[in-house]
Parts: C-alpha cells; structure tokens; sequence
C-alpha cells in the first residue's frame, strides 16, 4: 500500500518535472522568433541616412506585458501612450514622469497631462536646453508594476525620474496581492504571449475587461481586512525598490504624495447602522445631496447625522454627509476632517486613505528622495473644507487645472536639485492656452466622467455628482458652436479614432472659422506627432494662418520645418502611402514659399489617380498656385481640367486657375 502510495506520488512529481521541462523548451524556442515576447519599453522606428538622426518611440504595446487579454482586449483597458524622440539630441535634459492614469492625463487628452506641463514649464527656465518630459502613464497599474515600469525607463538614461503612485494598490493591476512577482513572471513568457495571440486572450465569455467592472466582483476592502496592512507594505516595498533602482543608475528622484477628491467625491462603500440609523442618515442625505442646501436645513440635517452618529459613528457616508453639512455652515476645519475621515472609512478604496502618503513621506526621507508634497500644494490652493471638484473630475483624476498645478509642484522640488530661475515662469491660464485647453474636451471629459460615476459601483453614494457633472458638460455643450458639435458628432460615429480636437477642428475649417480651426489643429499637431493625423493637423494649421492673410512668424515657419521633419521620418513607414508624403511636404514647402520644392512634391502627389481624386480641392489649391507662379498655366489648366472632370467640378478646377493667374499678374513679378 506504501509502496503504491509512493509510487503515484512520483509519477506526479514525473509528470510535473516532464510537464516544466517541456515548457523551458519551448519558451526557449519562442524566444528565438523575433517580436513574439513582450514588448521593449523604446523601439527605433526610422532612420535618416541623409541626416544621420533616427527617430525612436516608446511602445504601445509596452504595457502588454502587464494585462492580460480577455477575448482579444486588454483586462482594465490597459494602456499608455507613444511618446516620440530623435537621436541624437544636443544638450538634451530628459525626464520620465511614471505612474498610473492620473500621471497618462485622463480623462484628458495627454498633451493636458502633467508631464506636458512640466515639458513647457522646464523649457521656459532653461530656453538653453532642450527640454524632454516622457509621459509612462499606465491605466489601472498598481505601485509594484510602477516599480517595474522605473526599471525599465532607465533604458532611456534620463536625467530625472518622478513618480507619482499610491491610489491604485486595492483595485488596480498586481494591487494588494501577494503573488505579483509570479503573476508578472508569467506574463513575461513568450508562451503566454502566444497563447493571447492564437487564443484573443483566456476567460470566460461573461468575464468583464472594464475596471469598473473589476473592482466591483472584489468586492469591499473593510476596516478590518489584512488587505490594507497589505497594500499599505507593498506601496513601502514597490518604492523603495524605485528609490534603490535609480540610486544604483545615480539618477535623482522625485517622489510625489497623492491628491483625492475629499470635498466632493462621496465614499464608494460604507457599512450601515440600524434601522434607525439608516432613517436618520437617509433623511440628512436627502437635504444634502440636492443642488442649493440652506443653511438652516443643513443644520436640522447636521442634527440628525449627529444622532444617528451617536447610535454608531465608523461609517463613511455618515462623515462624508457630516463634511456637506459642515461646509454649507460654514466650518470649514470640521468639514475638512468629516471628509478626510470619510475617505478613511471607505470600505471601497478608489481613493487612497491617507496612511499611503504617510508611507511615501517615510520611505522618501529613509532614503532621502527629493519629496514633491503635492498633497500640501493642493490643499493650499483648495478651498478651505477639502480639495473638490475646483481640482479635481472625480475621485483621484486631475481637472486640466490640477495637472498644471501637478507640474509645478514637481518644478518647485526640481529647483532643489537644479540652478532653475523659476521667475521666468508663466502663469496657468498661459501654459494652458499653449498646449491646448480647449472647451469641447472640457464636455466630453464631464460627459464621460458623469457616466462613470452613474456605474456600478459608484453609483450608490455619487448619483448626485453624476448628476453635477452632467448638468457642467450640458451646459458646456450649449456654448459650443455648430461646427464644434458636428465635429464631435462625427468624432463618436468614427468610433472616437484620432483626436478629437482633429475632428472639431475640420468642421470649423469648413464654416471658413480660421482662427478658431487654427488653434484646434496646433492643438491635434501636440497631441499626435509623428502620424499621418499630425501632420494633416500641421498642414491645415498652416493653411488657417494663410486664410486669415497673416504672414508667417518666425516661431511658426519654426513649426512647419519640424513638421517637414517629421514628414521625412514618416516616409521610412510602409503603412504610409508615398503620395500622402509627397502631398504634406508640397503644401509645407508652399506655405514656406519654398516654390521648387513645393512643385515638385505637389505633382508627385498629383500624379496619384487614386490620391488626387481623395484629395482633390486640398492638393488642386496649392498645386495651381505653384504652377502658376512657374509660368507653366497651360499645365494648371490641363490639371484643372483633368481632375475637374474626375470630380464633376471641372468650371469649379479651372476657375481657380484663373483666380491665381489674375492674382498674380497684379503683382510685380518677383521671381
């Protein structure tokens, strides 16, 4: 019987070893198939041989390496953002901001991240050098694979790193569990990558991908659950492991405390009282969940909350109740607390309780990292009660103003490391304008933010902020103009592909808005460098500046000639058609009045039956100017004509033809 016993016993151990060896194998063998692994944090996408500069990117599918797939999406939307370089760079000074979404900009577009801000900040107090912020934000990751992501961004020899962690370690990705290491480990094999490439991912057909989803079937995390002491250690764990990691590479760190919404946001989850309790508090809500509360209906509320406290008083909805009534009389101090104390008490942690910024404070001074004190920074600028929906778009996600305020926190804590004049810095509302803080992200943000507190499972508690929210992008969306709503219109039947400022700015174009068109494309050139939408973006902003008969600025010709740069690295891309390219760098070239050039390229593009039908009136328009300008009017009349008649527009083709010649036989002739 021993014997029989032993014997199964080893043919499992058999079967286990054989089962382990076989996998080595063949993820050794995996390992020799080129780009089936996990992807590298840096690609090289394109080299200039006539330059000898090489355009670099990092990832999109980076972040691949921590989610997995569930019927071919990533789990929790997993994502982050290529942030686009040139090597090499003289007297560069490059920074990596790494974090979770707060650090990506959402729900903002990422040019209105952080990082952005920090980018144009830095390049204001050093216009000697040439200034790189790399945004690593990652959706939904928790500190442990922050620490990972700090790692890998070393790849990238920068000058500083700054991190900002500490919301995510309950709901997020490898957040307060105790098996991260394995978990990443297999998601590092190429085997597992494999199988998510044959398979669209593992899971059930009803498995959910969306966060909130997620977060919703762990459930709640009470007061008295090992899995605080838990996530609070592994934040401890996660940051030194970055603090080490970039004192090893002797590269200085920035470590940022936290921010939530305390004054605004109500708890997730809240344990309840009895049957009276649960009537008195009810009561209190319903005062102090509507629009306009009266002071002295505020106060009978206050009553009641502070009877129902007496029966039983750990409950976070009850203080989160308490903070509204105490900010609407006035007492601004309590109310603070009442809502700090709310936060505490959540036995839904979205937001993080504040033990984690006493963690980030201790581990930053044990190992004597520069510490950012966003936490402070923003309840000096918050009113009185609590940082609220002033800074904030929910519970942890910065409005554009709070990514700002983000920025120049970390500055100020940079200029302790660095000889920086922070006098030479602009306001806000300057930075803001520059990078493109424009009104119809501001609607969809509110739309998108009002929806996600109506979910499962904030809903219970934010039904009055869902609705707050709501009632701002409604009457944000009334002072929009009509060419703004169609462009958003279109945007969402596209399936939201490419920017949306992109989408808006077209459709101003057409109502001949140039100067509101111009300031929507500068603001999609920011956001997607380096693409085909980009530098359609950079043609049509051009074209905005010549509508209105401004000449060219030295900074804007500065504009063009890097968007012909980068026109020149997308042509090395297969998946770009060559006439596309040819038609970009002919309109750049004509804007510059740069007429060789411009003719040459223009015609190449023309001479694309596909191309010059798709793009008819955009390439005809430029095209008839150059040629006209080279004396060669038989050739704009014979194009005309052509690709009139290919449009059934030819008296419209030929017109203009005869616009430009009569246009310029009222000038002297200077060429």
């Amino acid at each position: 019987m021993v014997n029989a016993k032993n014997r199964s016993w080893f043919l499992r151990l058999a079967a286990l070893v054989v089962g382990v060896a076989l996998a080595a194998v063949a993820e050794g063998l995996l390992r020799l198939v080129p780009g089936l692994g996990p992807s590298p944090l840096v690609v090289t996408l394109a080299a200039d041989e006539e330059t000898g500069e090489s355009l670099h990117a990092t990832s999109r599918f980076y972040a691949q390496r921590f989610f997995a797939q569930y019927k071919g999406r990533l789990a929790a939307a997993g994502q982050m953002g290529e942030h686009f370089f040139v090597e090499p760079a003289a007297n560069r000074y490059r920074a990596v901001f790494v974090g979770a979404s707060t650090v990506q900009g959402f729900p903002h577009p990422r040019r209105l991240a952080a990082a952005s801000f920090l980018q144009a900040m830095l390049a204001d107090v050093w216009p000697e050098r040439e200034v790189e912020v790399v945004n690593l934000g990652i959706t939904s990751i928790a500190s442990f694979a922050v620490a990972r992501v700090v790692e890998d961004a070393l790849v990238l020899a920068p000058d500083l790193v700054v991190i900002y962690t500490g919301h995510n370690e309950f709901y997020g990705l490898y957040g307060a569990g105790r098996h991260q290491q394995l978990q990443y480990f297999l998601r590092q094999l190429h085997l597992t990558h494999l199988v998510d490439g044959l398979l669209g991912g593992i899971g059930a057909r009803d498995e959910p991908t969306d966060l909130l989803k997620m977060a919703a079937m762990r459930g709640e995390v009470l007061l008295n659950s090992p899995d605080r002491a838990t996530a609070a250690q592994n934040l401890r764990d996660n940051l030194r492991q970055m603090v080490q990691a970039c004192q090893r590479a002797q590269v200085p760190l920035v470590l940022c405390t936290i921010v939530a919404n305390d004054a605004g946001f109500a708890p997730v989850g809240s344990t309840a009282g009895n049957e009276e309790w649960q009537e008195q508090v009810g009561q209190a809500a319903q005062v102090l969940t509507r629009g306009y509360v009266a002071p002295d209906d505020a106060q009978d509320a206050l009553q009641q909350l502070e009877q129902a406290a007496a029966l039983s008083s750990e409950h976070a909805w009850l203080w989160y109740l308490q903070g509204r009534a105490l900010e609407r009389l006035g007492r601004d101090a309590q109310a603070q607390r009442a809502f700090r104390k709310a936060r505490d008490l959540d036995t839904m942690p979205w937001r993080a309780p504040s033990v984690h910024n006493a963690v980030i404070r201790a581990v930053a001074a044990e190992h004597g990292a520069v510490l950012a004190d966003v936490e402070a920074a923003f309840a000096e600028a918050a009113p009185a009660p609590g940082v609220g929906w002033e800074w904030m778009v929910d519970h942890v996600h910065f409005s554009v103003a709070g990514q700002a305020l983000l920025a120049r926190t970390v500055l100020h804590r940079i200029a302790a490391l660095q000889n920086i004049d922070l006098g030479l810095l602009r306001s806000a509302e300057a930075y803001r304008r520059d990078l493109g803080d424009l009104p119809v992200e501001r609607v969809v943000a509110y739309n998108k933010m009002g929806a996600m507190l109506a979910q499962v499972p904030l809903h219970q508690y934010n039904a009055h902020n869902a609705r707050y929210l709501q009632q701002l992008a409604a009457m944000a969306g009334q002072r929009l103009s009509p060419g703004a709503r169609r462009g958003v219109e279109q945007w969402v039947e596209r399936g939201r592909q490419g920017p949306l400022v992109l989408a808006v700015a077209d459709q101003i174009f057409t109502e001949r808005d140039f100067a509101r068109a111009q300031v929507h494309y500068a603001a999609a050139l920011r956001e997607v460098p380096f693409t085909r939408r980009g530098l359609w973006a950079a043609v049509q902003w051009g074209w905005c500046i010549k509508m209105q008969g401004l000449a060219l600025t030295d900074q804007q010709r500065a504009a063009l000639r890097a968007a012909l740069k980068q026109a020149r690295f997308l042509a090395h891309d297969p998946a770009v058609d060559a006439s596309f390219v040819d038609f970009v760098k002919g309109q750049l070239y004509h804007l510059l009045a740069e007429h060789d050039p411009a003719l040459l390229h223009l015609e190449r593009a023309f001479a694309d039956a596909d191309f010059r039908r798709r793009y008819a009136l955009s390439l005809f328009q430029a095209l008839a100017v150059e040629l006209v300008w080279a004396g060669r009017v038989e050739d704009a009349r014979e194009y005309a004509s052509l690709v009139g008649k290919e449009v059934g527009q030819e008296a419209h083709f030929l017109r203009i033809v005869e616009e430009q010649l009569a246009r310029v036989l009222r000038q002297p002739l200077t060429h």
